[in-house]
């Protein structure tokens, strides 16, 4: 059971997810870190959370705040003039940056209310503080905590938005990869069960990159790349097969690599393993 052709096939494909998944998550990042997608999906969350899309208001004041941004000039007049926006702010950091803007000092809640209507003028987030400082009777400290907290949930929303963001990205790249490389989940599955040998020589490399994953695919004979008679099935039904193929392909790398190496380390441990005594002595385990 455990040196079975299923087993191989399976080994096959993990492998050929993990490879293309390599490549994905490496030309995502690459493109997230030229276009700065974190620190813009940040700024926009924070203005959306503070109700301040203009860059005019509270957003714009914590982001001139050392607390928030330490790395620009603390005088950007828009969102332009921020040269070195934060990727991320840490949930304390920016309680603490809330509290200063708000100028808000261990006071009788009285006072604290007056000074919250002094320096926070959109209602929403006016009545919030307040809300706040009767919750905690005014200590600074402990509201610092709920500020914090309530930061750090509208993170988790934040972090969703751009996972979805990164997501649809990956899938289109990955989709481009698999047409590409006429890398066909379908072809790939078909090869490995006529041939399980080609996938017995797999195994976890924990230095892979993409290119040595991909070029691997191609050295060791997996049905990748494209040929004269991969060309003509375009025209005939057995092109919808292999679109179906590369969307397979695509959706799978949606896991992304790690999913993939840990799998391919469970299956190579699973095939490695061996049949039990129990399976040796009814017979069980013998190879298929």
């Amino acid at each position: 059971m455990f040196n079975s052709t299923i087993l191989d096939v399976a080994i096959g494909l993990v492998f050929t997810f993990l490879a293309i998944s390599l490549a994905v998550s490496a030309i995502v990042e690459a493109i997230a870190s030229v276009l700065k997608w974190r620190s813009s999906t940040l700024l926009q969350g924070i203005k959306d959370l503070l109700n301040d899309s203009s860059f005019t208001g509270l957003a714009r004041s914590l982001y001139n705040h050392a607390l928030v941004n330490p790395q620009d000039a603390g005088t950007a007049n828009d969102e332009k003039a921020l040269k070195h926006a934060p990727a991320y702010v840490d949930p304390k950091l920016f309680a603490d940056a809330l509290v200063d803007v708000a100028n808000i000092t261990q006071d009788s809640p009285d006072k604290i209310k007056t000074a919250i209507d002094a320096n926070i003028t959109n209602q929403q987030l006016n009545g919030l503080l307040k809300g706040v400082v009767d919750r905690t009777a005014g200590d600074v400290g402990r509201m610092r905590d709920e500020l914090a907290a309530w930061f750090d949930n509208s993170m988790d929303r934040i972090g969703g938005a751009y996972k979805r963001k990164t997501q649809l990205w990956s899938f289109a790249i990955a989709l481009i990869i698999a047409v590409a490389l006429n890398v066909s989940a379908i072809s790939v599955g078909q090869a490995l069960w006529l041939r399980p040998m080609l996938a017995r020589t797999l195994g976890p490399t924990p230095n892979l990159t993409p290119l040595d994953a991909v070029a691997l695919l191609e050295n060791l004979g997996f049905p990748v790349g494209w040929s004269a008679a991969a060309l003509g099935n375009l025209g005939s039904w057995n092109g919808l097969e292999m679109l179906a193929g590369w969307l397979i392909t695509a959706a799978a790398t949606l896991f992304g690599a790690p999913f993939w190496f840990d799998m391919l380390e469970q299956f190579v441990r699973l095939k490695g393993s061996g049949p039990s005594p129990a399976e040796k002595r009814s017979g069980a385990g013998a190879s298929s």
